[in-house]
């Protein structure tokens, strides 16, 4: 599963830059989780279009098309059978677990600050739970995978294009407001993350409706 662009790896030296975080940190979090996660791998692929659900999604959303879910975004979600895959950096509670071990696999990320998190996930999901996992680092790490991204939302998007979906139809997304479904988070500093999201939406070609 590799990046569908190169520029989608390449921004994320300059998100790390804009913060202050060190690649060394991400990369620390990504080798413990892959040396913890005994997990299956995950056989998730697409061929058409896909549905890909964010954090301001209305509650009940209803899907047409197989649909990735952006973390607690999967408690917007009126099917759960309709879903395919949960993208995930482990901070979408009370949301994410409730659809843990129900059947749906995850794609479970590795940033610098999110160790407990994502141990948190694995300490909930039994053996049987299908797990992709993603880092975002210039490195090649045997059993993860970079598929470019930075948030939730937007790193749902390149895991579904890099999965095969030819077309991304984009349910609850915006650049201007924190969605319901983002759980607990620092508003001024979302709203910041959410200005990176939009930037890796625009290498892709795709906008987000409320920008007008």
């Amino acid at each position: 599963m590799e990046a569908v662009d190169n520029d989608l790896i390449l921004i994320q030296d300059d998100i790390r830059k804009s913060f202050g975080w060190d690649v060394k940190s991400d990369l620390e979090s990504a080798t413990q989780l892959v040396a913890e996660c005994k997990n299956p791998p995950a056989s998730v692929r697409f061929n058409s279009k896909v549905t890909v659900v964010g954090a301001a999604a209305s509650p009940n959303t209803k899907t047409t098309y197989p649909t990735i879910v952006a973390d607690g975004a999967v408690g917007a979600v009126a099917d759960l059978s309709s879903v395919a895959l949960i993208v995930t950096d482990g901070d979408g509670t009370p949301y994410l677990e409730q659809a843990l071990n129900i059947g749906i696999p995850i794609c479970l990320h590795a940033h610098g600050d999110n160790v407990e998190s994502w141990k948190r996930v694995l300490s909930l999901i039994d053996s049987n739970q299908e797990v992709i996992l993603t880092h975002q680092t210039p490195c090649s790490i045997e059993g993860m995978y970079n598929p470019g991204g930075f948030t939730d939302g937007d790193r749902a998007v390149c895991v579904a294009l890099a999965l095969g979906a030819s077309e991304v139809e984009l349910i609850g997304y915006s650049t201007k407001t924190v969605g319901q479904w983002s759980g607990t988070t620092d508003e001024k500093r979302k709203l910041i993350k959410l200005g990176w999201m939009k930037k890796i939406l625009n290498i892709l070609s795709l906008r987000v409706n409320d920008e007008g």
